[in-house]
């Protein structure tokens, strides 16, 4: 509790005090960007939300030897879908019991399931005693806060992978997915119901390309294709909005464009940390030469590995762009200040020699010149404007103005 009292005096209370006033007063961008770089911080002191939730709930469940879903839970309840599949046919079920039905030493048929909803911590312990995986990969699968991950057993590979898309109000989405490789079947673990593999399901009814002729191994390299294209088309995404903050910061730069600035150099970020995982995964996969992974397919992994390389690329150079931006904003606005500042000296000279003039015939003394004479006014007016116009000409010729 003290802690928190102390956060908060930090965070609220101190800025509040006259002499930070001015500090703030003087460096508002400053304050402003330190304001933002700590909202988490003050949000969860203030809400008291435990950001240690998912860790304490981790250490929890290892001491007492059990599992535990460590995460949101993003569905009411499981759904399962599976595929029994060779190059003639095709059958398709989606009951909770359907894993039963996968024989291991089937050499026949090959095998999809698919779960939706991995909150159901019992049916993917039932689910994983059928298929003897081991309980580190059970517990991993039901921990969204895993780092993704590639682990190579004697009966199967275990692959995990985090998918970002942006949702309708423009937020990354993240979700974790895993995927377990046999050699007669595969096994994929998502949050939610999405559309990342309709179109693979769509191929694989209507017996469209090689989905259906090729080995399960082929099958998971287009599920990994699928969510890699999520995220190319999350940092299309942000490329295009980079583009209109470049036209703002340029031409009418405000507080709002240096915070929308902050928001995607931290969407970016999260996209690198997703992505440099899943290529290092990628690599263990090519480099152990894993019994799983047919000769065939291993070309496709490769580009695949290629292809994640180009998004790493794509990401950095989307997070250098938005630290250009960061530093034009900043010299927008200094730019900005110079400008006001140099209308307002100009003002200021102007009226100097005018205030002057006018102070010097606003003495109230007795026996001041040119009081008595007949076109005094006019003649004063006459020099004051003359004055006037002689230094806004010079003052456009040195091109001040």
């Amino acid at each position: 509790m003290k802690s928190k009292q102390d956060t908060f005096k930090k965070n609220i209370i101190d800025p509040l005090r006259p002499e930070n006033i001015l500090q703030a007063l003087k460096n508002p961008d400053e304050i402003l960007l330190k304001s933002f770089r700590s909202l988490t911080e003050i949000t969860g002191s203030i809400t008291g939300i435990d950001f240690n939730f998912y860790s304490k709930l981790r250490s929890e469940s290892k001491n007492k030897s059990e599992y535990a879903f460590i995460g949101e839970k993003k569905l009411e309840e499981a759904q399962m879908q599976l595929f029994r599949y060779n190059s003639q046919e095709c059958s398709e079920s989606s009951t909770l019991t359907e894993y039963e039905s996968i024989d291991k030493n089937d050499s026949e048929f090959n095998y999809w399931l698919n779960i939706h909803g991995i909150h159901d911590v019992e049916l993917i312990e039932k689910l994983g005693n059928h298929l003897n995986l081991e309980s580190l990969i059970v517990r991993q699968i039901v921990d969204t806060t895993q780092r993704p991950k590639m682990e190579d057993y004697e009966d199967y590979i275990f692959f995990s992978i985090k998918s970002i898309l942006k949702d309708e109000k423009n937020h990354l989405e993240i979700e974790q997915l895993s995927f377990v490789l046999g050699k007669n079947f595969l096994i994929s673990f998502q949050e939610e119901v999405g559309d990342h593999f309709n179109h693979i399901r769509d191929r694989m009814r209507q017996d469209l390309g090689m989905v259906r002729k090729r080995e399960c191994d082929f099958l998971l390299f287009q599920l990994l294709d699928a969510i890699l294209d999520n995220y190319f088309e999350t940092l299309e995404s942000i490329n295009h909005e980079v583009g209109l903050i470049e036209k703002q910061t340029l031409t009418n730069p405000q507080q709002s464009t240096i915070l929308l600035i902050e928001k995607n150099k931290k969407d970016v970020s999260k996209i690198k940390k997703s992505l440099t995982p899943f290529k290092e995964a990628l690599t263990n996969i090519l480099h152990d030469r894993t019994h799983f992974l047919n000769e065939p397919t291993r070309k496709y992994f490769r580009d695949l590995s290629n292809s994640c390389s180009n998004a790493i690329e794509e990401a950095n150079a989307t997070y250098s762009a938005l630290e250009s931006l960061t530093n034009i904003y900043f010299s927008s606005l200094s730019q900005k200040m110079n400008e006001t500042m140099k209308v307002l000296t100009t003002v200021a000279t102007i009226f100097i020699p005018l205030t002057f003039i006018a102070g010097i015939y606003g003495m109230n003394f007795e026996y001041m010149p040119e009081l008595k004479f007949k076109y005094g006014y006019f003649t004063v007016w006459g020099v004051m404007i003359s004055i006037l116009l002689v230094m806004v000409a010079y003052f456009k010729k040195k091109d001040w103005l």
